[in-house]
């Protein structure tokens, strides 16, 4: 069915006639788009354009078609005054009663929707995860995209059958970020209009607002329309990546880790314990035992004056330097002894500064800090405000020291989100967190060529690919330290949403070190497991120089077939529903892919989460595999799955 889009007197409508985006407005500070002089234009390729004339003003809007299904609009603003226009409300939507959002078959008992933040929250200093990742919309508007944990910047809107399914995301995160407010509650008649409440929200994050100054213009908006026919809820953001794909080169399309792995020195009992003999021995052992490894990253621990806190950026002031007492000869000898034995050196940096530091002790008017003027952001903590060109050239200096002199090719940033999400943060000299993010980061990214190594880190990513414009890769979960049960389900309760997103074509996840610690080994092939089939890069931990041949045995096998980043399928409906734990996860592998051409066609994973046993044959049989070769990739011999799976246990199988 074809769907219609109608340009009117500044509303705009698409869908049929019965589902879609109805009488959608625009507002800028307070002036509704229905009050403004609008033209609208058609041009040479198709394109549709409303000129909306404001107060020293004049938006340009375009509507992009691709296909019947999906529209894109994209907002321009252009400061037509002689003085400089403050931006400091932009929104769109419902801004009267004549609009509505709505589907076929809306029902307030049916009525669900589909976002990230329903199964993360994080706001300093507290991060929880909840659950599910479908939800009924509810009465009172909830405000969602919003906060510190980079949510996925798109939602889906579905009723219960799926047979329509509205989904809406950002194509822009450069300077502003797109928030939603979504509810029953509001204006209009039960029965006419049952989504009471819809706004989309360009916020200019950690700044007071955006001055444009005379003649000058902005993109405050590009968003992605579609409506989808008979989709599963998994699936329905695919089209919206395959969009953002297109107009954004992001890392996850050519890491070094879609073929690589990292050794990291930090989980399975060392910590911030490493010493130049011990990560000499540890980068040969790694080298000679598991060839396969590619990277190697020191972790937190090298830097002087480190206390017993992690080792944030004031480690570097005033002298450039490394802790001497356990590097007598310098990172920049440590880095060319990794290098020697084959493997690409990397380094874990965190750029939070404390208050009681000799840096911000010496330069307070360097720190980040709120509208009142407080640097106490994070409690004992904040960063540089790098808006002001003193504080900004002082982190240069850091980076040039780590990746230009020390010669480092890779980063584990740690501890930085907070710099660029912290709601209460405002930059001194102008600037917005998204384009302060992409700044640093661009930074780090001349450092270390396109060749390198950069992952991020904390608070953790629920599938925001844009730090991925400059990034590899993001941790999704909690650290993995010993890898006990307890840790285990910590580092994999807020997962769901980023495995659905396909890491190749945007930013690979990083489910954190595989390693073995001292929990039974079924447990250990568990965590081994998870690491494969999500997809996501292969990091590895522990005392490697010591390990058994048994668990370097299994290192080996999941690297023997480097190739990440696929598409992750979540067959068990129950996992979107209720608590976000999947307990079967499928990847099929296209057909000109490594694994592909080495003779397997798809992996997929059964979990049992719970401590009673599972039977697993059925949910196996109906993922459509009955009649292929099923292998336990672990042991190499035909699958059994006569028996129920053990409690806390997973089975790993290969189809041939």
């Amino acid at each position: 069915m074809k769907n219609n889009l109608e340009i009117d007197k500044g509303y705009w409508s698409f869908g049929t006639e019965v589902s879609g985006w109805k009488g959608m407005g625009f507002e800028l500070n307070g002036e509704l788009s229905g009050a403004m002089e609008c033209d609208v234009a058609q041009e040479n390729d198709g394109t549709q354009v409303m000129a909306l004339k404001g107060t020293s003003s004049l938006q340009r809007i375009s509507f992009e078609r691709r296909g019947d299904d999906v529209l894109i609009v994209t907002r321009v603003l252009r400061n037509t005054g002689e003085l400089p226009l403050s931006v400091d409300r932009v929104s769109d939507g419902i801004v009267d009663d004549a609009g509505k959002i709505t589907l076929e078959t809306i029902h307030e008992y049916t009525l669900r929707y589909m976002h990230s933040s329903n199964v993360r929250t994080e706001k300093f200093p507290d991060s929880r995860p909840e659950y599910p990742l479908i939800r009924p919309v509810p009465y009172q508007p909830l405000h969602f995209n919003s906060g510190e944990a980079n949510h996925f910047p798109a939602f889906a809107l579905f009723d219960e059958d799926s047979r329509i399914t509205l989904v809406e995301g950002d194509l822009d995160q450069t300077r502003f970020e797109r928030s939603w407010r979504l509810g029953l509650d509001g204006t209009g008649e039960k029965h006419d209009k049952l989504i009471r409440t819809y706004q989309g929200i360009e916020r200019y994050p950690l700044a007071a607002g955006l001055v444009l100054h005379p003649g000058r213009e902005v993109t405050l908006s590009c968003v992605y329309y579609q409506l989808l026919r008979d989709a599963r809820p998994q699936d329905v953001y695919a089209d919206y990546t395959d969009e953002l794909t297109r107009r954004h080169s992001f890392q996850g399309q050519h890491s070094p880790m879609l073929h690589g792995a990292v050794f990291c020195t930090w989980n399975y009992g060392t910590l911030r314990n490493i010493d130049e003999q011990l990560i000499a021995n540890r980068a040969r052992a790694l080298a000679e035992r598991v060839p396969e490894c590619t990277h190697f990253l020191i972790d937190d621990g090298y830097q002087k004056n480190r206390g017993t806190r992690n080792g944030p950026l004031d480690c570097f002031y005033p002298d450039l330097d490394c802790d001497r007492d356990r590097f007598p000869r310098g990172m920049k000898y440590v880095a060319d002894e990794i290098r020697a034995t084959g493997l690409t050196p990397c380094i874990w940096l965190s750029p939070a500064v404390y208050l009681d530091s000799q840096l911000a002790q010496e330069h307070p008017e360097w720190l980040l800090k709120d509208a009142s003027g407080n640097p106490a952001l994070l409690g004992k903590s904040t960063f540089l405000d790098v808006s002001i060109p003193e504080a900004r050239e002082f982190l240069l200096q850091v980076f040039d020291l780590l990746f230009v002199q020390w010669g480092y090719k890779g980063v584990k940033f740690d501890f930085m989100t907070h710099w660029f999400t912290l709601e209460k943060a405002r930059y001194a000299h102008g600037g917005s967190g998204p384009e302060w993010r992409d700044y640093v980061f661009g930074e780090i990214r001349k450092r270390i060529g396109n060749d390198g190594l950069f992952m991020t880190c904390i608070a953790m990513s629920m599938g925001n690919p844009f730090p991925g414009l400059n990034a590899d890769c993001y941790r999704c979960g909690c650290d993995i330290h010993n890898g006990t049960w307890a840790e285990q389900l910590r580092a994999c309760k807020a997962t769901l949403p980023q495995i659905l997103i396909e890491g190749r074509k945007t930013f690979l996840l990083n489910m954190d070190s595989a390693g073995f610690g001292n929990v039974p080994e079924n447990e250990q092939l568990f965590r081994l497991s998870w690491i494969f089939i999500t997809q996501g890069i292969i990091e590895l931990g522990g005392t490697v120089e010591s390990m058994p041949d048994k668990q370097i045995a299994l290192w080996r096998k999941l690297l023997a077939r480097i190739d990440r980043g696929h598409r992750v399928q979540c067959l068990d409906r129950r996992a979107l529903t209720g608590d976000a734990f999947p307990e079967t996860l499928l990847v099929e592998y296209p057909s000109d892919s490594l694994t592909r051409c080495d003779g397997v066609k798809a992996h997929l994973a059964c979990f049992n989460w719970g401590s009673s046993p599972r039977d697993v044959r059925s949910e196996i049989l109906n993922a459509g595999f009955a009649a292929a070769v099923l292998t336990d990739m672990w042991t190499g011999e035909k699958a059994d799955l006569d028996h129920p799976l053990a409690g806390h246990s997973a089975l790993l199988l290969e189809i041939r």
